[in-house]
């Protein structure tokens, strides 16, 4: 969908606003002027956090500042941040209030930087001791620890690969979850309350496209085959019968292709030159489904290297990670679908302009 048919059912296009909630108090007209600079941040594999710049004034009457001291902006308190045109905003992240940093200069009024992050920061993402899962299906404990930690679920099935299943000592749930999606080659994300543990998205289709010197301010990709494989085998062993080795293998053109009809990396890079195999060895694995899980999630992970890029655009709320759109007047080799893994979403005086960072996988 052209951005132009979006900008058509929402008015006042080019006056952004927000809303921001905090302990389910909306911060009122007077408070939000104080406001300098707004900024939420998404990746993928990190999941999201915001900065808030506020200027603070200082009640001598009281001897306390007026933000800085105010029962609002106090750690842990829970904030909603809303971002959009008019009267129609996104809701673009729940979390928490981890941190207040005031600048003081000596003659000039302060600021108040409150940083937060979403909401798995308190159970997800600190670090916590070693735990063992038995006779689970990773789909199965990535449902368990969102039961734990109170947050809702989506997951796709996966096999069980094992009768146990290692947390690491000092590993947070956050990184335990993202190293099982990357094994079994599944996409691990938060957002807002939702957890989310599903095979990736990347050939679904775009949202929207952007144009260079229409919606996008600039663009910066990369093309290199240098991370590319024209295979990948693992060689692994199962405890129970270490004598007997299990193959298992993924070979160029079997990555998910975020494009029909065109080339995936490893056979678009194999075409003019002699790819590398890579073979893993330092794994175990029970099965031969298990190993050729492994083996197709190290080539997509090699594959996603193939094209990324780093661009800006105007304000758009819709573009957050796990999501497609289609980048358009850059040429046959950098047009086309890309799969978004990272967001920048910032308000100030210079305007709504969103960050973001891309990969694509074909050509």
């Amino acid at each position: 969908m052209p951005l132009t048919d979006i900008v058509q059912g929402v008015a006042n296009f080019y006056a952004p606003r927000y809303e921001i909630e905090i302990e389910n108090t909306r911060i009122t007209a007077n408070m939000s002027k104080n406001i300098i600079d707004l900024s939420i941040e998404e990746k993928i594999d990190e999941g999201a956090s915001f900065t808030l710049k506020v200027n603070d004034q200082y009640d001598r009457g009281k001897e306390e500042f007026k933000w800085m001291d105010h029962e609002l902006f106090q750690v842990g308190n829970t904030i909603t941040i809303k971002i959009g045109y008019g009267s129609t905003l996104f809701s673009m992240i729940k979390g928490n209030i981890t941190g207040l940093e005031p600048s003081f200069f000596g003659g000039e009024a302060p600021t108040l930087t409150v940083k937060g992050q979403d909401l798995s920061y308190d159970y997800m993402k600190r670090k916590s001791p070693e735990r063992t899962f038995v006779n689970m299906a990773y789909s199965v404990i990535a449902e368990t620890v969102a039961g734990e930690a109170g947050l809702l679920i989506v997951a796709d099935s996966t096999a069980q690969y094992g009768a146990q299943v290692r947390k690491d000592n000092n590993e947070s749930y956050y990184s335990f979850l993202g190293r099982l999606a990357r094994e079994v080659d599944r996409q691990f994300k938060m957002d807002g309350q939702t957890i989310y543990f599903v095979q990736p998205g990347d050939d679904e289709r775009e949202i929207l496209t952007l144009q260079l010197g229409r919606d996008i301010i600039s663009f910066n990709p990369n093309l290199s085959t240098s991370g590319l494989y024209s295979e990948v085998e693992v060689r692994g062993h199962n405890p129970r019968d270490p004598r007997t080795p299990i193959v298992g293998k993924a070979t160029a053109g079997s990555e998910r292709s975020q494009e029909k009809g065109k080339k995936t990396a490893s056979q678009a890079a194999g075409a003019c030159s002699k790819l590398p195999k890579k073979v893993i060895t330092n794994v175990i694995v029970n099965s031969v489904t298990h190993a050729n899980a492994i083996a197709q999630a190290e080539l997509n992970k090699a594959s996603d290297t193939f094209i990324e890029g780093e661009g800006e655009c105007i304000g758009i709320p819709r573009i957050r990670t796990g999501v497609n759109i289609r980048l358009e007047k850059m040429g046959k080799k950098f047009s086309g679908k890309y799969y978004v893994k990272g967001t920048t979403h910032t308000i100030n005086t210079g305007g709504y302009k969103t960050r973001f960072s891309v990969k694509r996988n074909a050509i």
